[in-house]
């Protein structure tokens, strides 16, 4: 999962838009049933919030892991 920025102009006024999805044609996707026209002046993609938090939990957990079989192999 990842969370797109944006900047966008409507024709209006300049918006940010922050979306989490899996893809970029999830993004557009979205873009497009919000905005209908615009133009696209910035974006950015990074891994979301939730993802990360899943990375560094599963990374602590393997950890433990290590640990506890080092322990039992020093025995």
């Amino acid at each position: 999962m990842f969370t797109f920025s944006a900047v966008i102009y409507d024709g209006n006024k300049q918006n940010l838009v922050k979306f989490d999805a899996r893809t970029e044609s999830d993004f557009d996707a979205y873009l497009q049933s919000r905005f209908g026209c615009y133009v696209c002046l910035w974006s950015n993609k990074e891994l979301s919030a939730s993802t990360i938090s899943m990375i560094a939990n599963s990374q602590s957990a393997q950890l433990c892991k290590d640990a506890i079989n080092n322990i039992s192999t020093e025995r």
